[in-house]
């Protein structure tokens, strides 16, 4: 894990893929090892530049909210691990709790406002697949520009990635106002 990660990096497609690889990797290293559902965090960002001083912020601010949530709920994390690369941060939690509960909990944080709307939860259950929102009756996500379904959004490039950076960038500064 670098101790700096250098900002100005474009992430390229098989940096990406190897990354998708190795997150999977470590889900299933995490359910094998603590035989617990786990939660894996990133931030939904768009484009090349995956790591700046701002994304950090809101990926620490993110990690703060779901231990917060996992601890009012009394839910207990038996392993955790945070992964710096310039491919994204990640935050993994092995939780003692059943994983659709734990997915109900983290889209609670997704929708709780507009930087929890940055926030990408998953929940991979003891079988390695995922918890779906639409499992337990919730819509799809939206999108950030438009409240469109996000995934049509992504799939007909609706918007570019300067407007969406810029927006990112504009609610993780209102966010950071109200933080103090």
């Amino acid at each position: 894990m670098p101790d700096q990660l250098d900002y100005s990096h474009e992430v390229t497609v098989p940096e990406m893929l190897e990354a998708r690889d190795r997150r999977v990797e470590i889900q299933r290293s995490m359910i094998a090892e603590t035989k617990n559902p786990v939660v894996c965090f990133m931030l939904n960002v768009p484009g090349p530049h995956k790591v700046d001083d701002a994304l950090t912020w809101a990926f620490e601010t993110g990690v703060r909210r779901i231990l917060a949530k996992l601890e009012t709920a009394g839910i207990p994390v038996s392993r955790s691990v945070t992964e710096r690369e310039i491919t994204g941060l990640v935050f993994y939690a092995a939780v003692e709790a059943d994983a659709v509960q734990v997915k109900q909990r983290m889209c609670e944080l997704e929708e709780a406002d507009r930087l929890g709307r940055l926030f990408d939860i998953d929940v991979i259950g003891l079988d390695g697949c995922k918890v779906s929102r639409e499992e337990f009756g919730m819509a799809p996500r939206k999108c950030l520009m438009c409240g469109k379904e996000a995934h049509i959004c992504a799939r007909n490039r609706s918007h570019t990635v300067q407007e969406m950076t810029t927006e990112i960038h504009r609610i993780i500064q209102a966010a950071r106002g109200i933080a103090g």
